[in-house]
C-alpha cells in the first residue's frame, strides 16, 4: 500500500472521528475531564428487554439487525457485554444499532435488583459455548453466566440464538460426532432449564410470554456464609440468589480468591526500572505465576532469568525493544529481537521511531516495524508502542495503520516513561482504526481496577502495569511508573 493511500485512509478515519464519539460514556481516568456521577440502573415505565452478548458470531450482520429490532420494540433496552464480546465486536458498532440503550459491562447490587429483577425478557443473540456449558452446570462466575442463571431464577423468559454455540470458524458438520453429542447435550440442558433456543434470524419472532419458566420451589438460606468465604458485597448478592434458586455448588473466577482472575489474564505484569534487582525480577515472576497474569514484561537483560523462573508456568515472558526512546535503527531493533527470543522471550514490545512518524517519514516507520516483525518470524508476538502522549490524533491513526500493515500483532499506547500514559480516548481511537482482528495494549499510568476496566471497555485486549496486584485486587495504588 502506497504512502498516499495510507494518508487517504488516515484522513477518512479522522473524518469519521468527527462524526462518531469514540470515548465511552462512563470513565474516570484522572487525566480526563469526567463525571463521577453514579450510573442510574433504575428502569423507567414501559416494557424492558435485556440483550446479552457473550462473544462473536459469524452471522454478525444478522445479530446487529436483531439488536436494532429489539431496541425499537421495547421502551427500555439494556445491553450486557462480556469481555469476549467487547474484544470481538467492540462498542462503537453496538451503539450505532442500539440508540438509547444502556450498555453494561459489570454487575453490582443495583444491577441485580433494578435491572434483572424488573426486565420483561432476556435475548441472547450471541451465546458462546463457554457460557452455555457453564450455565448448564449452574456455574455462575462471570457477568454472562450470572445474568442468565439469575435471570432464570427471577422467572424471566430467555430466548437465545443457537448459531454462535459452534465456533465462528467451524461449521457444525465439521465438528466430530462425539463433540457434537456433547454440545447437543448442553443445548438440551438449557432447554430443560426454560431457555428457548432458536436461530438468530428468528430471535425476535418469538412471543416471550410463552417461555416464562416455572418458579423454583426450593429455598435455602445463606446466612453469613458470604462473609465466611471472604466475598465482597457484589458477590454475596449473586451467591445468595444462586443458592436460593437451588444451586448446591458455585464456582467463581472473581471474588472467591480475593482478586479478579478474569482481569489478571489481560495484564502484562511489568518491571522496567533500570535498577530492578535479580530478587525483584524473581518476585515479579512469582507474583505473575500466583495471580496468573498474561506475561511478565521486563528489560532484555532479565529475559533469561525470567524464562528460568517461569518454566512450566502459563505466564509468558515479554520484553521491550528499542526502549524507551525508539531512536535506534531498524537493524539494531531486529538484532535485539532475535537475541531476546533466543533468551526465552515469547512477546516483544517495540518502540517505534517516534520522530520519523511525526516527520511524516512513513517509509522509515514501516521499515522499523517490519524489521522487528521479520526478526520475530512468528516465534514471538510483536506489540508496537506508539507513545501516544507525543502524537496528535491523526498521527495515532497513521501509526496504528502502519502497525497493522507491517503485520504486527498489537498496537500499544505508551512506554510509561514519557510525558503521559494511556488514555481511554486513545484506546478507542486505536481500536477503531485497526478493527477487531488486532490486539490493542493500554500501558502507562494504569493503577486501579476501575481504569483497567475502562481501557478494556474502550477496546484494549492487554494491559501493561506495574501496579498489577492492586488492580486485580481492587485496591488503590499510587506507586509504579508503568
Amino acid at each position: 500500500m502506497s504512502n498516499e493511500m495510507i494518508q487517504k485512509i488516515t484522513e477518512e478515519v479522522m473524518r469519521k472521528l468527527d462524526q462518531d464519539s469514540l470515548t465511552p460514556p462512563t470513565q474516570s481516568n484522572p487525566r480526563l475531564q469526567t463525571s463521577n456521577k453514579k450510573v442510574n440502573y433504575s428502569i423507567s415505565s414501559g416494557t424492558s428487554a435485556l440483550i446479552l452478548l457473550c462473544g462473536g458470531n459469524k452471522e454478525i450482520n444478522e445479530v446487529m439487525h436483531q439488536i436494532e429490532l429489539i431496541t425499537k420494540s421495547y421502551t427500555n433496552t439494556y445491553i450486557v457485554m462480556t469481555r469476549a464480546a467487547i474484544k470481538i465486536i467492540g462498542m462503537p458498532d453496538i451503539r450505532k444499532v442500539s440508540e438509547g440503550a444502556m450498555i453494561i459491562t459489570d454487575y453490582s447490587e443495583e444491577y441485580f435488583e433494578n435491572i434483572l429483577g424488573k426486565i420483561d425478557v432476556i435475548y441472547v443473540p450471541i451465546l458462546s459455548l463457554n457460557t452455555a456449558a457453564k450455565v448448564a452446570a449452574l456455574n455462575a462466575d462471570t457477568l454472562g453466566t450470572i445474568t442468565l442463571v439469575f435471570g432464570l431464577m427471577y422467572g424471566k423468559p430467555v430466548i437465545a440464538a443457537y448459531d454462535s454455540i459452534y465456533c465462528c470458524q467451524i461449521e457444525k458438520d465439521q465438528v466430530p460426532p462425539a463433540m457434537n453429542r456433547r454440545i447437543e447435550g448442553i443445548v438440551d440442558q438449557l432447554r430443560s432449564m426454560g431457555i428457548k433456543i432458536v436461530e438468530v434470524q428468528n430471535l425476535t419472532d418469538q412471543d416471550p410470554s410463552s417461555y416464562i419458566p416455572s418458579p423454583s420451589s426450593r429455598t435455602y438460606t445463606v446466612g453469613t456464609a458470604g462473609k465466611d468465604i471472604g466475598l465482597d458485597g457484589k458477590s454475596q448478592v449473586a451467591v445468595k440468589a444462586l443458592v436460593n434458586g437451588g444451586a448446591t455448588r458455585i464456582t467463581s473466577e472473581t471474588g472467591i480468591n480475593g482478586y479478579d482472575m478474569g482481569l489478571a489474564q489481560y495484564i502484562d505484569h511489568t518491571n522496567l526500572r533500570a535498577d530492578a534487582t535479580d530478587e525483584e525480577i524473581k518476585q515479579l515472576c512469582e507474583e505473575a505465576a500466583t495471580y496468573k497474569f498474561a506475561t511478565v514484561c521486563i528489560n532484555p537483560t532479565n529475559v533469561s532469568k525470567a524464562a528460568k523462573y517461569l518454566k512450566g508456568s502459563s505466564v509468558k515472558v515479554c520484553t521491550v525493544i528499542g526502549f524507551p526512546l525508539g531512536a535506534t535503527t531498524p537493524t539494531v531493533k531486529a538484532i535485539e529481537t532475535r537475541d531476546a527470543i533466543a533468551n526465552g522471550a515469547e512477546e516483544v514490545d517495540m518502540v517505534i521511531n517516534v520522530g520519523a512518524l511525526k516527520s511524516g517519514n512513513d517509509d522509515l516507520v514501516r521499515e522499523d516495524i517490519q524489521a522487528v516483525v521479520n526478526a520475530a518470524a512468528g516465534k514471538a508476538i510483536v506489540k508496537v508502542i506508539l507513545e501516544t502522549a507525543l502524537l496528535t490524533k491523526e498521527q495515532i491513526v497513521k501509526g496504528s495503520l502502519l502497525t497493522k500493515l507491517s503485520g504486527a500483532d498489537f498496537v500499544k499506547t505508551s512506554t510509561g516513561f514519557s510525558t503521559a500514559g494511556a488514555l481511554v480516548e486513545d484506546i478507542a481511537l486505536m481500536r477503531k482504526t485497526v478493527g477487531p482482528e488486532m490486539g490493542v495494549k493500554a500501558a502507562g499510568g494504569i493503577r486501579t481496577h476501575e481504569i483497567a476496566e475502562q481501557m478494556i471497555n474502550a477496546g484494549a485486549t492487554r494491559i501493561g502495569a506495574s501496579a498489577s496486584i492492586a488492580i486485580v485486587k481492587g485496591t488503590d495504588s499510587k506507586s509504579g511508573t508503568y
